[in-house]
C-alpha cells in the first residue's frame, strides 16, 4: 500500500475521531460557551462526515477493528446530526400550514433585519424596507448613526420604540399598525434590551409581540443569560395564552436544546417545520451559514409567505414573513409544559442569574 494511501487513512480517520467529539459535545448539560458553540453547525457536520466516512472507506485498513470501531462510531454521529436537523428538511410534516387567502385586515407583514451596527449601506436597507413594504420591521444592533439614516421611513411608520446603543444590542421597532402599550425591557442584563408590545390589527384585534436579540456565547461569555432570557420570553407568551409573535436575532439554532425548550415552554410552533432552515448567517458564506433569524407564532396563525431577502450589507439575511391571524387571539389553546420542561427551565433562569452576578463580580 503507497505511504499517501496510509497517510490518507489516516488523515480521514482523524478527522471522523474529530466529529464525533463535536457531536457529542452538545450532549452535555452546560453552558460553557465552548460546548455550547457546536449547536450551531450541524449541517456543516453532517456533511463533512459524510466526506470523513467516504474517505474511511476509500482509503483505511479495512480488515482491522480501529476501523470498524471508528466507522461505526462515525456513521451513528452522522445520523445523530441528521435526527437533529430533520424537521427542516423540506418534506417533512409542517407546524404551521400555509394559506393563500386571509381575512381583511389580519395579515401581518414582518421584516427582521439584524442590519450590523458598522454597516454603513443604509440605502440598501431603505430600499429593501419601500420594496418589500411589510407591516412592521424591527431592526437589531442600530446605533444612533443607523437611527438617523432610517428616518426617512418614519412617515410610512408612525408607531415607534427605539432604543439605538453603541454595543452592538440596539432594536429599532417600525410599525404601520398602532402598538398597545409598548415596552422597551431588560430581562436578564441591562445593556441588552428587548422589545414587547401589543399590535392593533386592522380589524381592531390585538395580538402580542416581542422582539428579542440576546447575546451569544463567545469566549468569555456562556449562553446562560440567553438561554434564561429565551425561558423568561416563553413562559410569559405560554401565561399569558393569547396569540404571540417572537421574532428576533435569537443567536441560536433553531435545533438547539435551549430553542427547543423555548418552544414547548411558549407553545409557539416554527414555520420553517418541513420547509427548510432559512440560515442568515453569515451572509458572506451561505455554504457555512445557520439560522439565527426567527420568527415563532402560536397556533392562532398560519403562514403565508416567508423569504431570505438580498444582501443589505450586514452579516445578517434579513428575513421577510407573512402570516395570517386565523382564530380568536384572546382564544387559550389547550396543552401544558411538562414537570421535566419546568424544572429545567428553573434551572436555565438560574444559571443565567449566576452567569449575569459573576460578570457583575467581574
Amino acid at each position: 500500500m503507497p505511504r499517501w494511501h496510509r497517510w490518507l487513512g489516516w488523515f480521514f480517520l482523524g478527522l471522523v475521531v474529530l466529529l464525533t467529539i463535536l457531536t457529542a459535545l452538545p450532549v452535555i448539560e452546560t453552558d460553557e460557551w465552548w460546548v455550547r458553540l457546536w449547536d450551531y453547525p450541524r449541517l456543516q457536520i453532517a456533511v463533512l462526515l459524510v466526506v470523513g466516512l467516504l474517505g474511511l472507506i476509500l482509503f483505511g485498513a479495512r480488515n482491522g477493528r480501529l476501523f470498524f470501531a471508528i466507522l461505526g462510531i462515525g456513521l451513528a454521529s452522522l445520523l445523530w446530526q441528521l435526527v437533529q436537523v430533520a424537521n427542516y428538511v423540506p418534506g417533512w410534516p409542517v407546524e404551521v400550514a400555509a394559506t393563500k387567502s386571509c381575512a381583511p385586515g389580519r395579515q401581518v407583514r414582518l421584516l427582521n433585519a439584524n442590519v450590523l451596527m458598522t454597516n454603513n449601506e443604509s440605502a440598501a436597507l431603505l430600499a429593501l424596507v419601500r420594496r418589500t413594504n411589510p407591516d412592521v420591521v424591527l431592526l437589531l444592533e442600530p446605533g444612533l448613526d443607523w437611527e438617523r439614516a432610517i428616518r426617512p421611513l418614519y412617515s410610512a411608520y408612525p408607531h415607534r420604540i427605539s432604543q439605538p446603543l453603541p454595543n452592538t444590542y440596539g432594536l429599532i421597532l417600525l410599525s404601520k399598525l398602532p402598538l398597545e402599550g409598548p415596552r422597551l425591557r431588560y430581562l436578564m442584563q441591562p445593556q441588552v434590551p428587548s422589545v414587547k408590545t401589543g399590535l392593533r390589527l386592522r380589524t381592531g384585534e390585538v395580538v402580542d409581540f416581542y422582539g428579542v436579540h440576546p447575546e451569544p456565547p463567545y469566549p468569555g461569555d456562556d449562553s446562560g443569560e440567553r438561554d434564561a432570557e429565551l425561558v423568561r420570553v416563553g413562559k410569559e407568551v405560554r401565561e399569558n395564552g393569547n396569540a404571540a409573535i417572537v421574532m428576533g436575532d435569537l443567536n441560536d439554532v433553531a435545533w438547539s436544546h435551549s430553542s427547543r425548550l423555548f418552544r414547548r415552554l411558549s407553545g409557539v410552533l416554527d414555520p420553517r417545520v418541513g420547509r427548510g432552515p432559512y440560515p442568515t448567517f453569515p451572509a458572506s458564506l451561505p455554504l457555512l451559514a445557520w439560522p439565527l433569524d426567527h420568527i415563532f407564532v402560536t397556533p392562532h396563525f398560519r403562514l403565508m409567505g416567508i423569504d431570505r431577502l438580498p444582501d443589505i450589507g450586514s452579516d445578517h439575511r434579513a428575513m421577510l414573513f407573512g402570516i395570517c391571524l386565523v382564530r380568536d387571539p384572546n382564544e387559550r389553546l389547550g396543552g401544558g409544559t411538562t414537570e421535566a420542561d419546568r424544572e429545567d427551565a428553573r434551572d436555565q433562569v438560574e444559571d443565567g442569574l449566576e452567569e449575569r452576578a459573576e460578570e457583575n463580580r467581574g
